[in-house]
């Protein structure tokens, strides 16, 4: 059976997903693999959306009366009294040479980009990313060299997007092969409870890389709808182990000669 009619199998049938602790190890991870690349392409879709957004946004900003600025000798110039704060189209651009605004202020923001003394902060959907001024060894930076850097990233932006798309299915497939790592060895407490004695972990491992993909669909449903799902992460274990469990049940119970 191929991994298209296995994935349609893996929807709806934990009989067959049951058999499949046969295969070898090398099909499974290739299911994986595939399961990954199907069941991320609306997060693909949405990072592509949304450095487009951002690019286009900062665009905007910095061809904008924004203050005078530059990066010399490693740190911020700008000409402000006092953080400079503008929003265009849900991005925020912040001038804080004197560090006035703390990392928590900062973080209140949905998407920010703000320059401090020392460093560059992207906030993004409550992560940071810092970007010291130290990196551009003591090289002069100012607002005119900036929207030139923009104008000439415009006909490379496809190909940003494409990288960051791979590390980010890369970091996918790393994320899931942990997930299945661990439902396997919680396999091996189900399959003790439901006196499946004749299961091992490669075969635990195994049905675990398929118990994941009734999940891995409905979050990626969710994902394309822009629908939210409190919990997602326990969620998501929550029903892997559950699907986990009737598969393991639908394994014959090996019997004992007397």
């Amino acid at each position: 059976m191929n991994i298209f009619k296995q994935f349609i199998k893996s929807l709806y049938s934990p009989k067959t997903m049951a058999s499949f602790r046969f295969q070898g190890i090398g099909k499974t991870i290739l299911f994986v693999f595939f399961l990954v690349l199907l069941t991320s392409i609306p997060k693909f879709v949405n990072i592509g959306t949304d450095v487009t957004n951002f690019y286009n946004n900062a665009q905007e900003i910095f061809e904008s009366d924004v203050p005078a600025f530059y990066i010399e000798e490693n740190q911020f110039h700008a000409d402000v009294q006092e953080p400079y704060v503008m929003e265009e189209s849900g991005m925020t651009i912040i001038f804080d040479p004197e560090n006035e605004l703390s990392l928590s202020e900062l973080k209140g923001y949905q998407e920010v980009l703000a320059f401090q003394k020392d460093e560059a902060l992207l906030v993004y959907q409550g992560t940071v990313e810092y970007i010291p001024f130290s990196d551009f060894q003591g090289a002069y930076i100012g607002k005119e060299e900036v929207v030139s850097f923009l104008d000439s990233m415009e006909g490379t932006l496809p190909v940003w997007i494409t990288v960051i798309i791979i590390a980010s299915y890369v970091f996918f497939s790393a994320t899931k092969f942990i997930q299945v790592t661990i439902l396997g060895l919680i396999g091996l407490i189900l399959k003790n409870a439901l006196q499946r004695s004749n299961l091992n972990f490669r075969h635990t491992w195994i049905m675990s890389a398929y118990a994941v993909t009734i999940p891995s669909v409905f979050f990626a449903i969710m994902e394309a709808l822009s629908i939210p799902v409190p919990g997602a992460v326990w969620l998501n274990f929550a029903i892997a182990v559950f699907v986990l469990f009737l598969i393991i049940k639908e394994v014959k119970v090996k019997k004992i000669q007397e």
